[in-house]
């Protein structure tokens, strides 16, 4: 077997070879195909069943004379497919390659700016920067490493992203944050908008934005945005998705944009805002900047009782799942719950409505403050009355509907955010604004080759 992944690896590299314009044979280019291709003799035995059965070792793309090799893509893909729980069918894959590969063009644009510009990542800011993401997963560094290995995956794939972001990060704040100006009289606007807005509904909002490169990618962009859609709707993270996907400065902390009045969204996310219930995601809504996917986690009034002071009794009903259950599987069991939902009469008759459907059990969470709920439970019941009942919840143990029996909102919405909060959102809206402009400048004035 290992002879046979030698052959294989061999006959890549001289594939890889015979593509290569004559021009970039004199090049350092040449030498690092050769490499690339070399390593991948030792990386053959570790890539999953999924990858490994459409592994064939060619050039994916050319970005100003490097190389994107279609080994670059499947591990990213993998590293995708890990991080997020997605299921790696063969509809999810074809739907994301495109957008993997985008990713990967990007980020090569992005390290030929930062050499521009001298700027020089070092292996212990990498190092940092795995284990600050180990200790979010609550895992050691070598944990991480050695799960990503079982699933096939090489921690340079890992470790070549982060150096990208981390690389970004620095041009952007080297270069462009000179050009970034908050106002005085812009702080004032926004406070003076929320002063009057005081009676109006806030939103804790996640948002996930998918970059258009260009008018050819449209649709399959927004193909991609709903496929990403429905596997969060099965279950997946919503900031896993952003984390990876996004192009917004938002998705270093998984979508999240905090709380918000819908007119300091720009007008098409405001309209779809305000008719999204708590713990739902929106369509793909098309912007200037591209395709956002908006998730609505919970709605209050300043100056009204604060939802997540609030003390209830709450119960649930589920239909257990496994975590890589298939999309019937998922959808015969959100039917399933939709179905006792309509036959539930608040808090009184759940044991009943449960025996409906085979497999759904019913039991009590107790009496809990909704803060101190599991985020997606929290987001589900934290707008609802005594007596109603949320939207189905996928968790990893199964399809959840919980019931609100009591409620006794104790707490208010007390002060507006600071000046330095207005202050820091603004900049990062800015900054975040001139990182997509020079990035699409980069991909305007590139030599980029799609294989």
């Amino acid at each position: 077997m290992l002879l046979y992944g030698a052959s294989v690896a061999v006959t890549l590299l001289v594939d890889i070879v015979m593509h290569i314009p004559p021009m970039y044979l004199k090049s350092s280019l040449f030498s690092q195909i050769v490499t690339g291709a070399l390593c991948a003799i030792l990386m053959t035995m570790t890539i999953p069943s999924w990858l490994h059965a459409q592994t064939v070792e060619r050039i994916a793309a050319i970005v100003n004379d490097e190389v994107i090799s279609t080994y670059d893509v499947e591990q990213r893909m993998g590293l995708v497919l890990s991080s997020s729980n997605m299921q790696p069918t063969q509809d999810i894959i074809q739907r994301l390659q495109g957008q993997v590969v985008q990713a990967l063009v990007d980020e090569k644009l992005q390290l030929q700016e930062a050499t521009k510009y001298e700027v020089d990542i070092d292996e212990d800011e990498v190092n940092a920067a795995i284990t600050r993401l180990a200790e979010q997963n609550n895992i050691r560094p070598d944990v991480l490493e050695n799960s990503l290995k079982q699933n096939g995956i090489n921690i340079v794939t890992l470790r070549k992203q982060i150096e990208a972001e981390l690389a970004w990060n620095r041009v952007v704040n080297g270069l462009l944050a000179s050009r970034v100006s908050v106002t005085e009289d812009e702080i004032d606007h926004v406070l003076n908008r929320l002063v009057t807005s005081a009676n109006k509904p806030q939103y804790l909002v996640s948002e996930i934005l998918l970059e258009v490169p260009n008018a050819g990618q449209e649709e399959n962009v927004r193909q991609g945005g709903l496929q990403l859609i429905q596997q969060m709707q099965q279950g997946v993270p919503f900031s896993a998705v952003a984390q990876q996907f996004s192009s917004s400065a938002s998705a270093a902390q998984g979508g999240d944009i905090g709380w918000i009045h819908d007119d300091e969204l720009a007008p098409e996310l405001s309209a779809v805002i305000q008719n999204l219930k708590p713990g739902q995601l929106s369509s793909p809504i098309r912007t200037l900047a591209g395709y956002y996917i908006l998730a609505l986690r919970e709605r209050r009034v300043v100056g009204g009782a604060d939802p997540l002071k609030s003390k209830i009794d709450v119960r649930q009903i589920m239909i257990p799942l496994t975590q890589d259950a298939d999309a019937d599987t998922v959808e015969e069991a959100r039917e399933g719950v939709l179905k006792i939902g309509s036959q539930l009469n608040g808090c009184t008759n759940l044991e009943e409505a449960a025996s409906s459907v085979g497999g759904a059990q019913a039991s009590s969470l107790g009496r809990v403050m909704v803060s101190d709920l599991a985020g997606r439970f929290r987001s589900a019941v934290a707008t609802l009355k005594a007596g109603q009942s949320s939207e189905p919840v996928r968790t990893e143990a199964g399809l959840h509907i919980l019931i609100v029996c009591e409620r006794e909102d104790t707490g208010q919405i007390s002060s507006l955010p600071s000046r330095e909060q207005i202050e820091n959102r603004l900049y990062d809206q800015q900054l975040s604004m001139l990182a997509r402009r020079h990035l699409r400048d980069l991909r305007r004035d590139a030599t980029i080759e799609m294989r």
